[in-house]
């Protein structure tokens, strides 16, 4: 698993758009069909959106025909044997990603073809993290990155920060972070939401003050908050430990005073929101609230077993479980559309520690099996690509990593797909 988990987030406001290729232009148009009315391709932070729901409007050329010709077509490795990839992100035809080492980085690639464009940060003693980017066409801004320092004689990790730097690496201002557990922030609006322990806080992007902080009835742990409705929405556990004894719960805070809203027992920790419902997934099952008031409009208790990540197009809510099953649920009822058995025969394990992300038809999502081969232990993780509509295997694609990562994000642009692993980075696209 990734020793420094995802708390080490980056927010990032690009204060003028790099050079480089424009995944935001369509691909071509037939004579007399109009332009699309959505052309960013860009993918500014985890789960693409405040509702975290890893849904991609624009692919260009990646969907259900080209899906079956998927490969690696570059990686970049972490420039120092003590890096570990933190994160990426994609906005304005580049590819940004961070890491952690002997200096903390934030370096630039060419999204399409990996050309290495240089770091734009790179801070002595930081360890960077989790990368996201204000909403597009918010104006001048800059980079924000939740860092931490550390002891370069005992390599142990110290405090922790939210910093944020203009678009070509300049301090702007500096915000001390509890070291308490946290699953990462989401950007909404003009906030940063991010919860630790016990306490979800709002803080300002402009400046990095608090707008407001606001407690919860148990620890979110490593669930990160969602925004949709003007609300935010923060997951939390009582009680025992995840899964064993524990009880899920969702608060919703009003945006611009964070006053709570509602508070309703829920299915599991796992969160996602769009389009005015937020679905849970737990031991609990596959439920769907609507954000405004927190009520129930279904649940789906049988069809998989601990079901944890999930992404929607707006028409499926699309769930993987820990057991190699993924499964697609109607937003609007609940109807099971499809069920899918993924896990390799003779896998003792079959599962996956990432969100899935989709657009084109297609969801896509990092897995992972163990396996005894001839009383040998193996581990395949690999990207696998799901039909939409009906489930069907569309591609395996084996990531060829030897041991198990965790927490890594997966993005979902113009026509590549994205895996931040700890080691590096792989763009994966139709060969």
């Amino acid at each position: 698993m990734r020793r420094f988990f995802r708390l080490v987030p980056v927010a990032l406001l690009l204060a003028s758009a790099p050079a480089g290729v424009a995944l935001a232009l369509p691909a071509a148009q037939r004579p007399g069909t109009p332009a699309p009315a959505v052309v960013d391709a860009g993918w500014r932070q985890d789960g693409n959106g405040p509702g975290r729901a890893g849904f991609q409007p624009v692919t260009r050329d990646l969907g259900v025909a080209a899906a079956g010709r998927l490969g690696t077509v570059w990686t970049a490795p972490a420039a120092r044997p003590e890096e570990q990839v933190g994160g990426a992100v994609v906005a304005d035809g580049t590819l940004l990603r961070s890491s952690g080492g002997p200096t903390g980085q934030i370096r630039r690639y060419d999204a399409v073809t990996g050309a290495d464009l240089g770091a734009v940060v790179d801070v002595p003693g930081r360890v960077f993290g989790q990368l996201a980017t204000g909403p597009s066409g918010t104006g001048p801004g800059g980079l924000l990155v939740e860092s931490q320092t550390f002891d370069p004689a005992t390599g142990s990790l110290l405090e922790r920060h939210l910093n944020a730097y203009t678009g070509r690496g300049e301090t702007v201002w500096e915000t001390a972070l509890p070291d308490e557990v946290s699953g990462g922030y989401t950007v909404a609006g003009d906030l940063v939401l991010r919860a630790a322990g016990a306490t979800l806080t709002a803080l300002r992007l402009a400046d990095g003050t608090t707008a407001w902080t606001a407690p919860l009835d148990g620890e979110a742990g490593l669930h990160p908050p969602v925004a949709d409705a003007g609300l935010a929405l923060q997951t939390f556990e009582t009680g025992g430990t995840s899964g064993t004894g524990s009880t899920a719960g969702l608060a919703a805070f009003d945006l611009r005073t964070g006053t709570r809203v509602w508070r309703q027992d829920v299915s599991g920790p796992w969160l996602i929101a769009a389009g005015g419902i937020a679905y849970t997934t737990g031991t609990g099952g596959v439920c769907a609230h609507t954000v405004a008031d927190g009520a129930r409009r279904w649940c789906d208790t049988g069809t998989l077993l601990d079901p944890r990540s999930a992404t929607t197009d707006g028409q499926t809510l699309m769930v993987f479980d820990a057991h190699g099953h993924a499964a697609g649920f109607a937003v609007g009822d609940g109807a099971v559309r499809w069920t899918r058995d993924w896990g390799i025969a003779g896998a003792e394990v079959a599962t996956s520690y990432w969100s899935p992300v989709n657009g084109g038809g297609v969801v896509y999502d990092v897995v992972y099996h163990f396996l005894l081969r001839d009383g040998a232990p193996e581990h395949r993780v690999e990207l696998l690509a799901l039909d939409a509509a009906d489930g069907t295997v569309l591609a395996r694609h084996d990531l060829a990593f030897d041991a198990l990562h965790g927490a890594e994000p997966l993005l979902l642009s113009g026509d590549h797909v994205y895996f931040a692993a700890l080691e590096k980075l792989i763009a994966v696209g139709v060969r």
